[in-house]
């Protein structure tokens, strides 16, 4: 499973429709977010458990959202492989996550097809050999 952490608002929400599900999907992931729970227990116990019980975690950070770093602060404290996404408007990352490698992409029609390239080489270099 892949848990997907983002900002849900239109402009992410396409990049997770358009390439990250499809892109993960095509390598055998069933793909989630914290959006795709219809519980009526605690979001945080969901979020947690599916950061838990992943095999991939998929972080955007480009826009600084206090939600999406705790969630990745979180998975990186359990050791879960993650992929960091950003887009190249933004000026720097934090500090804390600066270290990581980054997939950093143009939000246009002709970055798509970059960022989808460049996904599926993380995530082809994340299957055992």
């Amino acid at each position: 499973m892949c848990f997907v952490i983002m900002q849900f608002t239109e402009e992410f929400n396409a990049l997770y429709k358009d390439v990250i599900r499809p892109v993960c999907k095509a390598h055998g992931y069933k793909v989630i977010r914290g959006d795709d729970f219809y519980s009526s227990g605690v979001i945080m116990d969901d979020i947690t458990k599916s950061i838990r019980a992943a095999s991939l975690i998929i972080v955007d950070v480009t826009p600084d959202n206090a939600n999406v770093f705790y969630e990745v602060g979180f998975a990186h404290a359990i050791n879960k492989p993650t992929i960091l996404l950003s887009d190249k408007k933004r000026e720097r990352l934090p500090f804390d996550i600066s270290g990581f490698r980054t997939l950093f992409y143009d939000n246009t029609i002709g970055g798509k097809g970059m960022v989808e390239a460049r996904l599926k080489e993380h995530l082809d270099a994340l299957r055992p050999a």
